[in-house]
């Protein structure tokens, strides 16, 4: 169970319901979640919304290992994502170590570009694929590891999309992310918005985002930058944005999930049972064009 903030260590909080599912589903299995269910909860002190109880991470490190082939990818074009790193650092060239790297579509991307420096990947497995773009080390583990094993060498830009609501321990985290990146150097983190317009409307707990297994944690621009000031990095730049999966799909795609979502918006209460007489999960749809994601980019002081 998760009695504290894993941010701030604050006890203090106020609850956010509990996760409607009584089971979990990732790539080809069905998880059921403890009797208790799953809650979650609001920190009074930096605000960070986080679930208790989380799995184990040894329990989720054998779960990623056996659905490898089907999560995390799906290919996706970096070209803007290497655009904003470079206006970033003001130069065409840097080292970069990619935090949840994948397959290295954006390592790839960074070759592909021309951007010389090390093209380097943190991950919890070696995922096929990562080779073909990787110009440097090999980090393996958790970004939130205490013991965090790697060369010592700090880079200019660290990445992070859509890892910082994989974390059981966000203050070793950003620990790490101070660690890993120069003095002056930048972080690029994109994850889920807890204060978009999504699960506002709904509430946190019928979140899409807050009912995957893999998901502990809900950042909000108040709970980053407290985060992020307790490791010497300041905000230079936030934006609003879709999840990176939403900016590229097909008209087909499009025209699908705003059929889904209008649904949902009709009968939040009864969207599961009608999605499941087709055979189908019921869980909350993801709107093509909710912006329900941020983007941040941190400097190291």
């Amino acid at each position: 169970m998760v009695a504290r903030c894993p941010a701030c260590g604050e006890a203090q909080r106020r609850s956010c319901g509990a996760i409607p599912e009584r089971y979990y589903l990732f790539g080809a299995e069905k998880l059921p979640t403890p009797r208790s269910g799953i809650q979650l909860y609001a920190c009074a002190q930096c605000a960070l919304v986080y679930k208790s109880p989380v799995p184990d991470p040894a329990f989720l490190s054998g779960l990623f290992e056996r659905q490898m082939g089907s999560k995390w990818l799906a290919p996706h074009d970096y070209a803007n994502e290497v655009a904003t790193l470079r206006r970033h650092c003001m130069r065409p060239d840097f080292d970069l170590l990619d935090v949840g790297a994948a397959g290295g579509d954006l390592l790839a991307a960074c070759a592909a570009a021309g951007v010389q420096g090390r093209r380097s990947a943190l991950d919890v497995a070696r995922y096929p694929g990562l080779e073909r773009s990787l110009n440097g080390e090999f980090i393996k583990g958790f970004l939130d590891s205490p013991s965090l094993a790697w060369s010592g060498q700090p880079y200019d830009v660290v990445t992070a999309f859509d890892v910082l609501e994989h974390l059981n321990r966000p203050f070793d985290a950003f620990a790490n992310l101070r660690a890993l990146v120069k003095p002056g150097g930048l972080v690029l983190i994109e994850t889920g918005d807890a204060d978009s317009e999504w699960p506002a409307r709904y509430g946190i707990r019928r979140w899409w985002y807050a009912r995957l297994i893999e998901h502990h944690v809900f950042w909000s621009r108040r709970s980053l930058a407290h985060s992020a000031a307790g490791q010497g990095m300041e905000i230079l730049e936030w934006q609003e944005v879709r999840h990176k999966s939403r900016s590229q799909l097909g008209a087909a795609q499009v025209v699908r999930d705003l059929l889904k979502t209008g649904l949902y918006r009709l009968m939040p209460d009864d969207y599961a049972r009608f999605a499941s007489t087709f055979g189908k999960e019921g869980n909350q749809p993801c709107g093509p064009f909710a912006k329900d994601h941020f983007r941040v980019c941190l400097r190291r002081v």
